[in-house]
């Protein structure tokens, strides 16, 4: 069992694609938080939803020469 965040809202179970993406976020070392680390705000973090979002953050990852949690962070794959 492992520990997604307190901001972690699971994907219905016949989504395969979206729990795939859940599970890159994980396997990257990302959790769904959006907590300050000092308790005192939010700061919505960006996690990818879809598989296919997955694989876009992948392949500009794999062009930039990003990490795959830093790709997977970015709200507009873009950015980078």
């Amino acid at each position: 069992m492992l520990f997604a965040g307190h901001d972690f809202a699971a994907p219905r179970r016949t989504k395969d694609r979206d729990w795939a993406a859940v599970e890159a976020v994980l396997g990257a070392g990302l959790r769904y938080e959006g907590f300050e680390t000092c308790g005192c705000g939010r700061e919505p973090k960006y996690r990818p939803r879809t598989s296919a979002q997955v694989r876009a953050r992948r392949r500009i990852a794999a062009r930039k020469g990003l990490t795959a949690a830093e790709a997977l962070a970015l709200r507009d794959p873009a950015d980078a």
